[in-house]
């Protein structure tokens, strides 16, 4: 008779819902959902959709990618000997979207973050129900502090109310972990702490926090740390609070913000750069002006997931060199281009080259970061409407998005020096500010709240500031504001070393854990499970999502849960049960 064994997941958001759908998936499909455990711990409620896809959460919190492009496929019915898991549509059907009739040419919908959170519980709750009842699947809303590995290679977790012995395998899907607040963020607590009048949030989310606070009126001026896409959220809510937007056109999103109160400078953003977030193209029919060839991304992938090519890379300019031509091709096929000279090839893809190096570059081809503020929304916004001339860093920023998929499958568990990893995230970190830009209509309203006054861009640009009586006094070009709360929208990196949750220190502690880079996440075979010098027979734990950035690239992508990273350790932890001594 096989022994019975006991599989653990922690965590039950996105990533780990899909992981373990994907798991039983895999173990139906080889006869063997047998003598086995399923021990399931999420400290929340939220289960399949995680707090990011709160379904509680206001509607102002959108997600940043469109609909379009959300491809969750429908799941088949399962039919088990002890239970029936029925079969969940995809997110098209649930949400009645037919690409098919849907014309190319009609604005792409951004739908609240908890409308997707709804379709991912109501799925999740679909497959657990019947698990749960055929005692299958145990469910723990108890927080796993402690992860620890016996003699034997046999698991133990130890949450905040009980420990669990004798477990064979566990998945790690725990998503974003506290961690030490940098310099500048432990001062402020300290500096807010103990003055009534004054309010600091280290977090931007949840919104409520701050939203419904009695400190929170129209008289306030509130500082914003930040100036990507938390910020807007953060903005929006705000704004909604003591007003409201007007929408005057359906196609180009233009916006007022109407309110009755005298909210003058009342939203106060700044940036160590200030630079705004560049919104994505409004349709699938302008979207398609930057898709490149099946033939180009097999190339690319070709000259980028060559092992010789890695280990020979001391920098990431060998990806930008496989991917400077795809955008130069494409830059030149626009029929709508920011300069009116003409540049060849090869100087296309010189310029490109420079200015991933660094996005300070100028050339006549590419929005200027000197640019006013302001005036960068407007031309950006009118670029990705199709109503103005083209520059070539949007150029470049589109069609590098559609080129992520390629480079985070081409560029996980790579051959380059650890250096290398960190250089290239590096390099992906400073083309987000347009591959995971906000839709149009975010960047109207945060124009038309500018427009009104509510919002200034006076402190955007890495500003002088003061702690006072009054608040943080903040100074740029002989002006001066004060704010009495600040929120912070910044999220911090997945610096495994500055973590300071729990379960993740114990691991550290107990060289379970090595981080790829010291500024960097976890070290993780293809299959997701730990690489550890303590623990060189492969540990029985694995780790997916954002904390193994490093060893994989492209953690944060919501359709990066739904990837085939998941899939990997389902098929790999399904073999190693059927593979399990009897």
């Amino acid at each position: 008779m096989a022994r019975k064994r006991d599989i653990g997941i922690v965590g039950l958001g996105p990533r780990g819902s899909w992981a373990l759908e994907n798991f039983v998936i895999e173990l139906h499909r080889q006869n063997q959902l047998t003598d086995i455990q399923l021990l399931l711990f999420e400290k929340s409620n939220h289960h399949g959709n995680g707090h990011v896809y709160a379904t509680n959460q206001i509607e102002s919190n959108w997600i940043n990618i469109c609909e379009r492009i959300l491809h969750l496929d429908k799941r088949a019915e399962i039919n088990l000997s002890t239970c029936l898991i029925p079969s969940f549509p995809s997110y098209h059907i649930w949400a009645n979207l037919n690409y098919d009739i849907i014309s190319k040419k009609q604005p792409d919908t951004y739908p609240p973050r908890a409308k997707l959170g709804i379709y991912l519980s109501q799925r999740f709750e679909s497959f657990i129900d019947p698990l749960l009842s055929a005692k299958i699947a145990i469910i723990y809303k108890e927080k796993v502090e402690e992860v620890l590995v016996n003699k034997d290679n046999k698991i133990q977790i130890n949450t905040n109310l009980h420990s669990y012995k004798d477990i064979d395998e566990v998945l790690l899907t725990i998503g974003h972990q506290t961690t030490v607040l940098d310099n500048q963020l432990a001062d402020w607590e300290k500096f807010a702490a103990g003055k009534p009048a004054l309010t600091h949030y280290i977090s931007p989310y949840p919104i409520d926090q701050f939203l419904h606070s009695d400190k929170l009126t129209d008289s306030s001026s509130v500082g914003i740390r930040g100036f990507g896409l938390s910020m807007i959220d953060v903005a929006r809510a705000i704004a909604n609070k003591f007003g409201k937007f007007v929408t005057h056109d359906a196609y180009t999103k233009s916006c007022s913000y109407v309110t009755t109160n005298d909210l003058d400078r009342m939203i106060v953003p700044f940036s160590l750069d200030g630079l705004p977030p560049v919104p994505k193209p409004i349709s699938a029919h302008i979207d398609n002006w930057y898709k490149p060839s099946s033939q180009q991304l097999i190339d690319f992938e070709s000259k980028i997931g060559n092992a010789l090519t890695q280990q020979r890379a001391c920098n990431s300019d060998f990806l930008i060199k496989a991917f400077a031509p795809i955008a130069a091709e494409v830059y030149i096929n626009l029929h709508q281009t920011y300069s009116q000279d003409q540049y060849s090839a090869n100087e296309l893809e010189h310029v490109i080259t420079e200015w991933l190096r660094d996005n300070n570059y100028n050339h006549a081809t590419i929005l200027s970061t000197n640019h006013d503020v302001v005036k960068s929304i407007q031309d950006h916004v009118a670029m990705a409407l199709g109503q103005q001339d083209i520059s070539l860093d949007y150029c470049v920023g589109q069609v590098w998005r559609y080129c992520q998929p390629s480079i985070y499958k081409q560029l996980s568990y790579n051959a380059c020096k650890e250096e290398v990893i960190a250089d290239i995230i590096a390099l992906e970190e400073s083309t987000k500010r347009y591959s995971y830009g906000p839709p149009v209509e975010s960047m109207q309203q945060m124009l038309a709240l500018i427009d009104a006054g509510v919002m200034t861009m006076d402190m955007v640009d890495n500003p002088d500031f003061k702690l006072t009586e009054k608040g943080w006094c903040f100074s740029k070009d002989d002006k001066t504001i004060t704010v009495g709360i600040m929120i912070n929208s910044v999220l911090s990196p997945p610096q495994i070393k500055s973590v300071n949750s729990p379960i993740v220190k114990n691991m550290l502690s107990d060289d379970l854990i090595e981080a790829v880079h010291d500024d960097l996440g976890v070290s993780t075979d293809e299959s997701g499970y730990l690489i550890s010098s303590e623990h060189n027979n492969k540990a029985p734990i694995a780790l997916l999502g954002r904390l193994a950035k490093g060893t994989i690239i492209g953690v944060d992508a919501i359709l990066e849960c739904f990837g085939d990273r998941p899939q990997k350790w389902a098929i790999e932890a399904a073999n190693r049960h059927v593979n399990r001594v009897i």
